[in-house]
């Protein structure tokens, strides 16, 4: 199955996936921080500017997709502050601000889905992470991008067969969703347990891999500025 789903298969991005792990870990910290201690906006913008180089560096395609969706996000925020609908205003706001602030994590969990599935595991596994752990992250992860697939192979089927979903319609769109799509995705886990049974991951012997996974200055450099953003935001 080609990783041509959610995301473009990109190439081989320079950052190692533990080096992707910790970015993840320090987004996800710091946006934390910055929802309860109010940091300052700088601080917010130079890990999203951050996440969007790691993008880049993994895929160009995907940059420019994340930041034309970052901009409609922004777009939507302004737009809802200068409308008023009563209570139903502030609901919205929170959802779309909510969806601007997770951007930085998002970008970095869309690098770490585009990355080999064989390097994730090769990295997991020096951290002595458990086998079933490490497996199950590894195969949640391609399943994420293998869903993208489906769902396309969805609107073709629907096209051929001449099915429109209305949102005036909300049930019927979701059928014509949901229950092809829970059918896809158990084939795609039936593929994906003979694919892990057939590589003899389950094998209770020492495992190698044939990529390289030594840590590069890139990644020095991308755990240094982490690391600094992160004291940042805890000291204001």
């Amino acid at each position: 199955m080609g990783r041509t789903g959610l995301l473009d298969s990109g190439r081989e991005g320079h950052l190692h996936p533990l080096t992707l792990f910790a970015l993840t870990l320090f987004a996800l910290t710091l946006l934390a921080l910055i929802q309860a201690f109010l940091a300052n906006q700088l601080v917010y913008a130079l890990v999203l500017a951050l996440s969007f180089l790691v993008l880049l560096d993994v895929s160009p395609a995907s940059f420019l997709r994340q930041l034309a969706l970052f901009a409609v996000a922004c777009g939507v925020v302004q737009l809802i502050l200068h409308v008023d609908i009563g209570y139903v205003t502030s609901i919205f706001l929170g959802v779309a601000v909510l969806v601007v602030r997770v951007f930085p994590v998002v970008n970095i969990g869309c690098t770490l889905m585009m990355t080999s599935s064989s390097k994730l595991l090769a990295s997991m596994r020096k951290l002595h992470v458990p086998n079933r752990a490490a497996v199950g992250a590894v195969i949640g992860l391609r399943f994420l991008d293998e869903m993208g697939d489906r769902v396309k192979e969805i609107k073709r089927g629907m096209r051929v067969r001449g099915l429109r979903p209305s949102p005036l319609r909300p049930v019927h769109a979701f059928e014509l969703y949901f229950v092809p799509l829970v059918y896809k995705c158990l084939h795609v886990s039936e593929t994906l347990v003979s694919s892990v049974i057939s590589k003899g991951i389950e094998a209770n012997c020492e495992k190698t891999s044939y990529r390289s996974l030594s840590f590069g200055l890139l990644d020095g450099a991308a755990l240094g500025v982490g690391v600094v953003l992160l004291g940042v935001a805890v000291w204001m």
